[in-house]
């Protein structure tokens, strides 16, 4: 849902989320095992952030059977986030600002870079016969 751009495609993914089955088992008091729609067992360890998906780890908040284990345990999901998510560390990534770059007849290159001649790749064709150009 952290990288749907339409609302469409995040409506969807909310839907996805939505349809886990809600069959959450505790193991101990942070690996819980959840049943998804496909009656596939995921184990998620909530003291770690890990997940058997591996989404929780990669996008660094909770994958939707990590979302069924907070529901199932009335914990907030925000504590769950990554740090990178908050609205301080996003204020922070645009503090700095960027200045534009002067105009490129004015640039300064060195002379090893103006006489490097950079060309194309070298293209090889396919392995095996060429395929026929002509339409019968």
């Amino acid at each position: 849902m952290a990288r749907a751009y339409k609302i469409e495609d995040f409506n969807r993914l909310m839907e996805d989320m939505d349809s886990i089955d809600k069959k959450v088992k505790p193991s101990t008091n942070y690996v819980y095992v959840v049943m998804d729609v496909e009656q596939r067992w995921n184990i998620v360890c909530m003291q770690k952030r890990e997940c058997s998906c591996k989404r929780f780890q990669v996008d660094e908040i909770p994958c939707p059977h990590a979302m069924a284990v907070l529901d199932y345990t009335h914990m907030e999901a925000p504590k769950y986030c990554s740090a990178y998510y908050t609205k301080e560390y996003f204020k922070k990534t645009y503090e700095v600002s960027v200045n534009p770059l002067p105009d490129e007849t004015t640039w300064d290159l060195p002379t090893e870079v103006l006489d490097n001649v950079v060309l194309p790749p070298i293209v090889k064709g396919k392995p095996g016969r060429p395929t026929k150009t002509r339409r019968k």
